[in-house]
């Protein structure tokens, strides 16, 4: 009923036109599940340490708010263009905050 020169037809093909390749998927899941978590768990470590309170309460609120930003990490992985722009930004991310989080236990030890 539609040819592909129709917008119903290139509609069905995706954002950008065309379909992605299979290690596009690959790549947003693996982003999405191993540096998801590897971020959320620097995030969380630095929450734990810099919000006020004791150190219990601290933990606590960091820890619940930890399901909140991986959901976050996850959307914007799935949600962006371009993957290996994102894949970049989450292990960037990562490092500096897990940097901040090893100097923040430095910190507390001494």
């Amino acid at each position: 009923m539609f040819s592909d020169s129709t917008p119903a037809g290139s509609a069905a093909k995706g954002r950008a036109g065309g379909t992605q390749p299979g290690w596009h998927i690959a790549l947003r899941i693996l982003t999405a599940m191993v540096g998801g978590y590897a971020l959320t768990s620097a995030v969380t470590i630095v929450l734990a340490r810099t919000l006020p309170g004791s150190p219990l309460d601290t933990a606590m609120a960091a820890t619940l708010m930890s399901f909140g930003i991986y959901t976050a990490i996850i959307v914007w992985v799935f949600a962006a263009r371009r993957i290996l722009a994102v894949t970049g930004q989450v292990l960037g991310l990562t490092a500096v905050t897990g940097l901040l989080a090893w100097l923040l236990r430095a910190g507390a030890a001494s």
